[in-house]
């Protein structure tokens, strides 16, 4: 799996680890972890060098030769540093089974740890991208781990893609597969993925506030919280929306919800105050 700004690197990464990996008869998880990141960093260098070393005339061998010792210091050390700090924006998520059968799974980014790999056998799970963070709260709110039933992981793991599309940038587009030891890659259909998986996330999402979620948030009470305007539900269009009453000074603060839409967040937040009033 791969994500980035800009995915053309990975490509020849892939490539790269997988003619490695032709190479060996059998892979643990610490040859496969070296020859991805190994794959990576080369790729880097090679970008680097094209970079800046190439439209001087130069290659990397020659720069780490002494007959780089006929430049400037300023400009080696610059040119030193810009190599040393150049990135790839590509990040890379392997996940495959040993030898012996043994499920790993494991990243290698610039953002993260420099090229090295970072395995992630524990917890047993990991997303990457912008939607990574939405994904990966949710999967651990789900208590995902290897010991889980295939197909209740199935469901957590298309349920932390859903609320990744939270994030901008991420797709709705979802391909699954299953690996399993001594069996060919099951793929779950797109349209079994759309019509019983997506539909069992939006199901269990959560939900707006009903009625009687306005009634217990009204039902608060108190020297303060009774100087705060109560709620109510109106239907603005097809949807229904929480405003805030008008209070005795004539002030309407109002807030409308947040609506889920696949593929994005439409949402709308407004506070007005009346003249002298502070908004904290």
């Amino acid at each position: 799996m791969l994500s980035g700004n800009d995915i053309a690197p990975a490509f020849d990464i892939i490539g790269r680890a997988k003619a490695k990996f032709a190479m060996k008869t059998a892979l643990n998880i610490g040859d496969a972890q070296r020859i991805v990141a190994e794959s990576y960093r080369e790729k880097r260098a090679e970008e680097a060098e094209s970079r800046y070393l190439r439209p001087l005339g130069w290659t990397l061998a020659m720069f780490n030769s002494p007959s780089s010792g006929a430049m400037p210091n300023a400009t080696r050390t610059n040119i030193t540093y810009m190599l040393q700090t150049y990135s790839l924006t590509v990040s890379l998520l392997i996940a495959g089974l040993d030898a012996s059968g043994k499920g790993h799974i494991f990243s290698v980014d610039d953002e993260d740890n420099r090229g090295s790999p970072r395995r992630h056998d524990i917890p047993g799970y990991h997303a990457i991208g912008s939607g990574g963070f939405g994904a990966e709260y949710m999967m651990a709110y789900r208590d995902l781990s290897p010991a889980m039933p295939i197909r209740e992981a199935l469901y957590y793991v298309t349920e932390g893609k859903y609320f990744g599309e939270l994030a901008s940038g991420v797709g709705t587009k979802t391909d699954l597969y299953i690996l399993r030891f001594g069996r060919s890659a099951t793929r779950i259909l797109p349209k079994a993925i759309e019509d019983k998986l997506i539909k069992l996330c939006q199901k269990l999402e959560p939900k707006e506030l009903g009625e009687k979620g306005v009634e217990i948030l009204n039902s608060l009470h108190g020297k303060h919280m009774d100087t705060i305007p109560k709620l109510q539900r109106k239907k603005e269009g097809k949807e229904w929306a929480i405003t805030a009453k008008s209070d005795d000074l004539g002030r309407r603060p109002r807030v409308v919800g947040v609506a889920r839409k696949r593929g994005g967040v439409a949402s709308s937040s407004k506070s007005s105050t009346g003249r002298g009033d502070a908004a904290r």
